[in-house]
């Protein structure tokens, strides 16, 4: 499956890029990852579920690698 590219055989949630949009525009302080997740759930109205939370687990590499966030303890903020 490749995670950078939208099909309409795709969720949204399954593009990397849409949730990594989503999940900086969620971080307005330091956030724990679990707490973040939940805050992401509940603004798509999904249940958070096994793929869902590895999706989630990606983006947040995604933007961890391009700077964007920092990671520290389990605390998400913004770079």
């Amino acid at each position: 499956m490749d995670f950078f590219h939208l099909s309409k055989h795709q969720a949204v949630e399954e593009n990397i890029l849409v949730s990594s949009k989503i999940i900086y525009e969620l971080l307005k302080s330091s956030m724990h990852i679990d707490e973040l997740f939940l805050e992401y759930a509940h603004s798509r109205n999904l249940i958070l579920s096994l793929n869902i939370e590895r999706i989630l687990y990606l983006s947040l590499a995604f933007l961890y690698s391009v700077n964007k966030v920092e990671i520290t303890n389990n605390m998400v903020r913004r770079a």
